[in-house]
């Protein structure tokens, strides 16, 4: 026909190499700009929800509390022939609060385990997202690294995770661990009933572990006791804490390749959360207050300054360690 330009035959024009360089540039450049900002938004996104559930946590341990007329648990008590009266499997704090309906978690176990058999579960309101997850840690080497950022600080624990919890179908592991001391014969934190608090009562936290060698006595001794009517400033008073060692709150220098950090104090507060500091010791933690807030804290601030160390106590207003240290 008449007038009709002919296609037949002729191909479409492609792509010039140049032109997809420069389009797999632009892609390229697009995602190096994105991606940075996609990490930071996943991070605060898992603070956000470590802070929830540290949130959880604590208000079915003020439940608990409430529940038993004010009195605070023990954050362990040992599995031993000592103990047997007061906690025939031992004490572990999650444990406590799962068994007791507080609050739900997935257990390691569930009835007639052992302890070689563990299930793990990402549904637990005791992990922090930011954590090490649990099947990693076997093997993890942690010696000789003892700073915030540390990954034995980034770990789950057990306490009492034994033959008689396993066949129960109960242990809980845990991210946190509560404002608590080892009750030990130096620690001085169990207060004297005769005075109040002991001579050297300057660390008398709100929640007591006991040792192996703990017996029934010391367990349910007056001195030993903990209860709301001790805490003065519940919006001041840490009741939580991100940590993976239960004798968290530890005074002695941290360690690097074995070596001494002499600027780190609170070697075993665990710093998930955020950027860290230009020595890459330190970064952001969470605590859980005694009234249920949850609020971020840089771990960086309760280290040693020029050498000194701080009082924790001291270095917010609104953050107090200890009992004896309200105001």
């Amino acid at each position: 026909m008449l007038g009709r330009t002919s296609h037949v035959g002729r191909s479409r024009p492609g792509f010039t190499l140049v032109e997809l360089l420069v389009v797999i540039g632009i892609i390229a450049l697009l995602i190096s700009i994105l991606l940075p900002s996609l990490q930071r938004a996943r991070r605060h996104a898992a603070q956000v929800q470590c802070a929830s559930n540290m949130r959880q946590v604590s208000l079915g341990l003020l439940m608990y509390i409430n529940a038993n007329k004010g009195r605070f648990m023990p954050a362990t008590v040992p599995d031993s022939p000592a103990t047997e009266g007061t906690y025939p499997l031992g004490c572990w704090w999650p444990n406590e609060l799962v068994r007791g309906n507080y609050i739900s978690a997935p257990s390691l176990y569930v009835p007639g385990d052992t302890t070689a058999n563990k299930k793990f579960n990402k549904s637990n309101p005791f992990r922090c997202p930011e954590g090490i997850e649990e099947e990693f840690t076997t093997g993890l080497i942690t010696t000789g690294h003892d700073y915030p950022t540390s990954a034995s600080n980034n770990r789950f624990s057990t306490a009492n995770d034994n033959a008689a919890n396993a066949a129960e179908g109960l242990m809980i592991p845990s991210w946190y661990m509560l404002n608590t001391r080892t009750l030990t014969a130096s620690s001085a934190i169990v207060p004297d009933p005769a005075i109040g608090f002991n001579s050297t009562g300057n660390r008398i936290p709100p929640f007591v572990s006991f040792l192996s060698a703990a017996t029934d006595q010391q367990v349910m001794s007056p001195a030993a006791a903990r209860s709301m009517g001790k805490v003065k400033k519940a919006a001041e008073l840490i009741m939580i804490v991100e940590a993976s060692n239960n004798n968290w709150y530890d005074q002695a220098a941290g360690t690097y390749n074995g070596q001494a950090l002499p600027n780190v104090f609170l070697r075993r507060l665990a710093g998930r959360h955020g950027r860290k500091t230009a020595d890459g010791l330190n970064a952001y933690t969470n605590f859980a207050f005694f009234d249920g807030h949850v609020a971020l804290y840089p771990t960086a601030d309760f280290q040693h300054i020029n050498g000194q160390p701080n009082k924790p106590d001291h270095i917010y207003q609104e953050t107090i360690f200890y009992l004896n240290k309200q105001r």
